[in-house]
């Protein structure tokens, strides 16, 4: 828009310009501008019935074959260049209908874009020419955005692996390597101290349980996004499973609508989760945990709740390193984790930037 405003004033174009061609493409100009500026609002406030990739090319093409009509009636007009324009944004859909059916409507619109000029000036081998080569470009682009979509699917499946690798070496891991010490230790002591090998085997089932608890957390992850809803559901149940079994009240809230978030967020606000109701378990003598999740539109955030007794310092060096472990987490997604303690419980926060 801003070299059509430069190219209007130019002398050696508006001797070619009538004018009312000269008045028409000022008026078009200033539409278009008004529509770029409601369309740069709604790209930043983006409402949710509004499904980009179906709306804009349409518009686009209309707009293009509106300047055609009014400035320069011509199916040979650089004007007509701009049509890549909607043809990109329908290749990125990877939808080769909607592709194919956008350069149907590039074809449509310059053709009554240029229905003014008389058709012996059409030179139709240039115009089918240029009507051909439309078209070949929109399902080159489609199928260069394909081949990139599928490259990216590639990237994403890796990226999961990893990330699943090191969820199991992080936690699952641990869990049955300390379950298989416990257990060894029972076998060794079961003769003599049948006491304390019982008190062994009990923490050993304590531990299994926890490694079961994480392994269908994250079995749940990986499951179709729409069969388990996301994040929040999976959150929910293993809380659930913990309070359950322990005797604990739980409340679990979610404010806001629930969306996809960032691998290393999730597993970010699961590993607080999971450090926070141990620490739950193992300290505050607490009755009643009350977890609230919200899907903010900047942020996602987690609080984590309890009726117990509260802590002034941590005398296990062990329980301080876990708390150190939920901050840094945070921290290395840009997030703030907040702590607070008193006679009434602990409460644990964390906010997360969405983007």
């Amino acid at each position: 828009m801003p070299f059509a405003l430069f190219w209007s004033f130019v002398p050696e174009v508006r001797v070619h310009l009538t004018e009312t061609s000269s008045r028409n493409l000022l008026i078009c100009i200033g539409g278009v501008f008004a529509y770029l500026i409601a369309r740069t609002y709604l790209a930043f406030r983006p409402p949710a019935w509004l499904q980009w990739d179906f709306v804009y090319p349409p518009i686009d093409v209309a707009i293009v074959s509106l300047f055609l009509y009014t400035v320069d009636s011509n199916p040979l007009s650089n004007i007509a260049l701009l049509y890549f324009l909607p043809i990109a944004e329908a290749a990125q859909t990877l939808n080769w209908r909607w592709s194919a059916a956008v350069a149907l409507m590039v074809i449509a619109g310059s053709i009554l874009g240029s229905i003014r000029t008389p058709v012996e000036q059409w030179s139709p081998f240039n115009v089918v020419f240029r009507f051909f080569f439309l078209a070949i470009i929109s399902s080159l682009l489609t199928m260069l955005a394909k081949h990139a979509a599928d490259i990216r699917s590639q990237l994403r499946v890796e990226a999961d692996r990893n990330r699943l690798a090191l969820e199991m070496h992080d936690g699952l891991q641990g869990s049955l390597i300390t379950a298989a010490s416990q257990m060894e230790l029972v076998h060794q002591i079961a003769a003599s101290d049948s006491k304390r090998a019982a008190e062994v085997a009990s923490q050993s089932r304590d531990t299994v349980r926890k490694a079961t608890d994480e392994l269908r957390y994250l079995v749940q992850r990986l499951r179709t996004r729409e069969l388990v809803g996301g994040f929040e559901p999976a959150l929910r149940q293993y809380a659930s499973n913990i309070c359950e079994r322990n005797q604990l009240e739980l409340e679990f809230r979610v404010e806001g609508e629930p969306y996809k978030l960032r691998a290393d967020v999730e597993n970010a606000l699961f590993r607080v989760a999971q450090e926070a109701l141990t620490n739950i378990l193992r300290h505050a003598h607490a009755s009643a945990v009350q977890i609230d999740l919200e899907f903010g539109m900047k942020e996602v955030s987690l609080a984590i709740q309890d009726n117990g007794s509260g802590f002034t310092a941590l005398s296990n060096p062990l329980d301080h390193a876990g708390l150190e472990g939920m901050r840094m987490r945070v921290q290395e997604c840009g997030g703030i984790f907040k702590l607070g303690s008193d006679e009434e419980g602990t409460r644990i926060e964390v906010s997360v930037p969405r983007k």
